[in-house]
């Protein structure tokens, strides 16, 4: 066979890879390619950070930081706390006119995209063949939990971050055990864990829980002189990367008073866990006390065809052990065990509760997981690493033909999936993300507490003032509030606006530009105060503190340094590959 052949041979496998994980992508957000969504349980709180994201930037603020239609109009700091820099796509989206439920659709066919082929590639750099590696990204892009994630509970943070999270996997095994691609293990590192950390705060927890497990586990790759410096780079490049998100999260988080950094709050969450049938894929039943409407009739399972692929590579590791072939064997049933662990994890069987009466800390970590079967998101990769691994123990022949048997029935899986799903009700279709009727508050995690609880009851929605005042014009746009008014009084009066306290908030007079001072008001609403004589117009806005900004430019800087070394190194590559 001539190099003209082989170059074809490798293109055509390319080709047919490519139209292999566009089929799972398509089969795997099917429904939602009509325009239109079907109801899921945050559903309509991510349309309306998509819509409040599109109102923000047609406002001319960039980062949304607070954004305005929340809470009667009166803020909400999500973009602070939950980051959001991928859903900026579809509220360019919105921008451009297309309806909110459109450009919902879009993003999650570009995210379960991203799924199959992250998931490909993270696997290929396992080193392992790529029949293995299509079939563990057909598993895990099809797997029941994730669809879950898509359909049941329209968890988009949490489906986002399961898209970067067999980039985190390999990007550690490759840092610690380097090769030589285009793209450096440590560089892969930050990339998953930075697409973690901006999709879902809890989802970056549990990866980063089972990343320092892992790490413990290969503690003699770990601990290698070479390998931590590579690991601090890593993190220092990651911190660096992030900085723009992290900063003020952690300036919030640890110098305000809010919700989410409140004593209680939480609560014990072993009755949440999934039932062993339910993990299982058969028939359960739910103990006496369990939050039945959580858990009952949700896929909190891998799905029979992921279940059924780690079954097959276990024993396929445990023959090769017994013929005395252990390459990449013990490999296979580590991450098989790892993923029987993460099910575990995930179920009502697990202690749970026992940790969390140990009170302090363990109870403030456990409560803040809310529901176990989080843990389906990692046990699910594992899963498909462990048949990937089974997979490669194979002869070729014999390993197409399994692949082709494990996607067919996860395919099949799956479509009986979406069709119970699309079966229970009607699509909908909005143009705006804040029609949607089932979030018309918020879940209150991140409601400011410096003046005690925000009561959401008693929101305001006009602006009220002190004795003294005369309020002579009132007018509201987003986050900018303008007044006109004055004090007819000999002492100091305030006016309190129809905005939540978040530290950012000034008002300035309109006329000279002088600050005049704002505080935190009853029930946490922003207040200004007015000196006795004082008569004129003055607003207040939002306006990012310049730590923050300082952090958005590192962060800025960072992405286009790694992005030019990225790109130097893959040039270096490609020269190298032809002149050798």
């Amino acid at each position: 066979m001539d190099m003209k052949q082989i170059v074809q041979n490798k293109r055509l496998r390319r080709c047919a890879v490519a139209c292999a994980l566009l089929a799972a992508a398509l089969l795997a957000c099917g429904p939602f390619l009509s325009g239109g969504v079907w109801h899921g349980s945050d559903l309509g709180y991510h349309l309306r950070r998509v819509e409040n994201i599109a109102m923000g930037l047609a406002d001319g603020r960039f980062p949304v930081r607070i954004q305005s239609d929340w809470l009667l109009g009166n803020g909400y700091a999500v973009g602070v706390f939950y980051g959001d820099i991928l859903l900026y796509f579809p509220a360019a989206l919105r921008l451009l006119g297309v309806p909110v439920t459109a450009a919902y659709d879009l993003y999650l066919f570009a995210v379960t995209l991203f799924t199959a082929a992250a998931a490909y590639y993270a696997v290929r750099r396992l080193a392992w063949p790529r029949m293995s590696a299509l079939a563990a990204a057909v598993l895990y892009t099809l797997s029941a939990y994730r669809l879950c994630d898509v359909t049941d509970r329209a968890a988009l943070g949490e489906y986002t971050a399961l898209a970067f999270l067999p980039l985190a996997a390999a990007g550690l095994w490759r840092t610690l055990c380097p090769d030589s691609s285009r793209l450096p293990g440590w560089l892969l590192l930050v990339l998953g864990l930075s697409g973690v950390l901006q999709s879902h705060l809890l989802s970056f927890e549990l990866t980063v829980l089972c990343l320092a497990l892992a790490a413990l586990v290969l503690a003699r790759r770990t601990f290698a002189r070479a390998a931590l410096v590579r690991l601090a780079g890593a993190a220092g490049a990651f911190c660096a990367l992030n900085a723009g998100f992290l900063v003020p999260l952690l300036d919030y988080y640890f110098t305000g008073k809010f919700q989410i950094n409140q004593p209680g709050g939480v609560e014990p969450i072993q009755q949440n866990g999934a039932a062993l049938g339910q993990l299982l894929g058969v028939g359960y039943a739910l103990d006496a006390g369990q939050q039945q409407d959580l858990v009952k009739g949700m896929a909190l399972t891998p799905g029979p065809a992921l279940l059924l692929g780690a079954l097959c590579a276990a024993g396929l590791a445990v023959r090769a052990l017994l013929r005395r072939r252990p390459a990449g064997a013990a490999a296979c049933l580590g991450l098989g065990a790892a993923g029987a662990l993460g099910l575990a994890l995930s179920s009502n069987l697990f202690p749970w509760d026992a940790l969390y009466a140990l009170g302090g800390a363990a109870e403030r970590l456990i409560g803040s997981l809310q529901f176990p079967w989080r843990f389906l998101g990692p046990a699910c990769l594992l899963l498909a690493l462990a048949a990937a691994g089974g997979l490669a123990l194979l002869r070729p022949r014999a390993r197409a033909v399994l692949a082709a048997v494990l996607c067919l029935l996860a395919a099949g899986s799956a479509a009986a999936q979406l069709q119970a799903y699309t079966a229970a009700a009607a699509p909908e279709s909005y143009v705006r993300g804040t029609e949607e009727p089932f979030w018309p508050m918020s879940c209150g995690h991140y409601l400011p507490a410096e003046n005690g609880p925000t009561d959401i009851n008693r929101l305001q929605t006009e602006a009220v003032w002190a004795d003294g005042i005369e309020m002579r014009d009132f007018q509201k746009q987003g986050l900018t509030v303008q007044v006109t008014a004055a004090n007819v009084s000999d002492v100091d009066a305030w006016v309190q606006l129809p905005l939540l306290w978040y530290r950012g908030y000034t008002a300035r007079d309109t006329a000279t530009g002088a600050a005049l001072p704002v505080f935190c008001g009853e029930n946490n609403a922003v207040g200004v105060w007015l000196a006795p004589g004082y008569s004129g117009s003055f607003t207040v806005d939002f306006r990012e503190p310049w730590h923050w900004r300082a952090a958005e430019v590192l962060s800025l800087a960072v992405c286009a340094a790694l992005g030019l070394c990225g790109a130097r190194r893959c040039l270096r590559k490609r020269m190298d590959q032809k002149n050798g």
